[in-house]
């Protein structure tokens, strides 16, 4: 293993990495100018990062277990003892991470969520107490490199969106919502203008356009309503959408979205595509979804993974508040 590799899987390319290399690469950006493992392979992981964040990262994590009695000689041990502390690394950031061995991420997620879960490497890096010669640590560990990195965010390490970018965006998307003759929007953003509403949402945000397709249809109940699977007119100014890819760069983006998609339309008894007008639609929705936890909690509210984290909203009532006040004037 030569710390990372880059590999054709399924179909794709993917940067295969040991999990406590990519500590390395936060204390390189934090300033370290001699990262154990090489200052020039930590920048090669930094560098194809910086030019995809979309790049698949995948967590190799090498292991020796071995049954006593294939052990043939003294050699195995000295083997070992080479890589141990390398090897706890790697599993202490797997568990800090909540991933295993194998674990197969975007770019942008892994490192969101390693600056998350890894506020410093003291305990990983490095120990309170060296035991032994093999459990020396990191000599840059206490230096204040990573934590230094830590503190300038995700987009130190990938990309984001430019203000400009998402300004002009959002510029464009609203021209869109009140100008096209119906709006695209996915299914479960129906919930998110509900809440939205339900919890006193009456001016514009920067990043996204619920207010907006709320205005829309108040003011007109009989717009037309398409419902897709997918980013929708609500998303284009928000910084996790990629505009290159057009899907979501988010935890929530992954998987967790798609389902609750998925979950509102089996509720409604529809499909993607479906059309109604705005007012019949919510009318529907009302009828059919009385709370945010049939939905955004998966009923039992229950987090499983961090893909599979629960809106925060769901606990602050906001979706009945709005179901009760009713999104238009008649229904009030």
């Amino acid at each position: 293993m030569q710390g990372y590799r880059s590999e054709i899987m399924d179909g794709s390319e993917a940067l295969v990495v040991r999990p406590h290399h990519l500590l390395c690469t936060v204390c390189l950006r934090g300033g370290c100018d001699s990262p154990p493992p090489g200052r020039e392979r930590i920048q090669r992981i930094l560098d194809q990062v910086w030019r995809n964040r979309e790049l698949p990262i995948v967590l190799d994590c090498p292991l020796y277990p071995v049954h006593y009695q294939d052990i043939k000689s003294e050699e195995y041990f000295q083997k070992v003892k080479r890589e141990l502390h390398n090897r706890k690394k790697d599993l202490d950031v797997l568990r800090r991470l909540g991933l295993v061995p194998g674990s197969r991420r975007p770019a942008w997620y892994i490192y969101g969520l390693i600056l998350d879960r890894i506020p410093t490497v003291d305990g990983i890096c490095i120990y309170e107490t060296a035991t032994s010669p093999e459990w020396e640590g990191c000599p840059h560990a206490r230096s204040g490199y990573y934590e230094k990195a830590r503190e300038k965010g995700v987009g130190f390490f990938v990309p984001s969106r430019s203000k400009e970018e998402m300004r002009k965006a959002k510029e464009d998307s609203v021209r869109s919502i009140y100008r096209d003759e119906r709006l695209f929007i996915r299914p479960h953003h129906l919930m998110c203008i509900t809440c939205f509403y339900g919890r006193g949402g009456s001016a514009p945000l920067e990043e996204d356009n619920l207010y907006e397709v709320l205005r829309r249809i108040q003011e007109d109940p009989d717009t037309p309503i398409t419902l897709i699977e997918g980013c929708c007119m609500i998303c284009p100014p928000c910084p996790s959408y990629n505009p290159d890819t057009d899907l979501c760069d988010n935890v929530c983006g992954l998987v967790r979205d798609y389902k609750k998609d998925l979950d509102v339309l089996q509720k409604l008894g529809l499909a993607p595509g479906a059309t109604m007008k705005a007012k019949d639609l919510f009318r529907l929705l009302f009828e059919r979804i009385q709370t945010s936890m049939e939905i955004c909690g998966y009923g039992d509210g229950v987090v499983t993974s961090h893909e599979w984290a629960i809106c925060g909203n769901v606990k602050a009532g906001y979706y009945e508040k709005g179901r009760e006040k009713g999104i238009f004037p008649k229904e009030r």
